[in-house]
């Protein structure tokens, strides 16, 4: 093994090693997640039961946790291997195909809205990659929630919704009072565009 590949396993050992330490003593979040029936038709989107058990799952994760939640919706590559979980295959794809069910846009909201913030943030992607109008006009309802952490979601979730007609609640939003509202309507808004 050459030098450089020495110190960069000994880097990788470094950095991962004490986040997973640290992830195992806080301890992922023990939840059981019910079993739900998924077939492999490609039209078949999540039904709200098996939203509602991803919620359920990535509910406690820690920061970290949570972001590799995010980042795995662009990654997972396909719904049919072996060692796939049938809930989490389901509501990835609402991400890859932009298809949900719009009886799944009530509990997206409540979880947006809930005091969670890893399910409040997977929330947001799931209701801006939804291809129903409902989760849009919830979204753009949500610009104005009383809530800054609700209102920098819901332009988050708007960004992920490619939806150009969506332009004119963003730009509102820049006037916004918190900065970090106003950043993510600027994102969404280059997003969107």
């Amino acid at each position: 093994m050459s030098a450089a590949r020495t110190i960069l396993a000994f880097a990788v050992v470094a950095a991962v090693f004490p986040l997973a330490l640290r992830s195992r003593v806080s301890g992922p979040a023990s939840v059981v997640v019910p079993e739900v029936a998924v077939t492999t038709d490609e039209e078949d989107q999540a039904d709200p039961s098996a939203v509602r058990a991803f919620l359920q799952g990535v509910r406690g994760s820690n920061a970290i946790q949570c972001e590799i939640i995010l980042q795995s919706f662009d990654s997972w590559s396909s719904n049919r291997t072996p060692d796939r979980d049938s809930v989490a295959s389901a509501v990835t794809m609402v991400v890859r195909r932009r298809g949900a069910s719009s009886q799944s846009v009530p509990e997206l909201m409540t979880a947006l809205r809930g005091d969670d913030a890893c399910a409040a943030r997977v929330a947001a992607r799931l209701l801006g990659r939804s291809r129903q109008a409902g989760a849009r006009t919830e979204l753009i309802a949500a610009l104005r929630d009383s809530s800054a952490q609700v209102r920098r979601l819901a332009a988050i979730g708007l960004g992920y919704s490619s939806d150009t007609t969506a332009s004119g609640a963003l730009v509102r939003v820049l006037a916004d009072r918190d900065d970090q509202v106003r950043a993510a309507a600027a994102w969404a808004l280059g997003a969107v565009h």
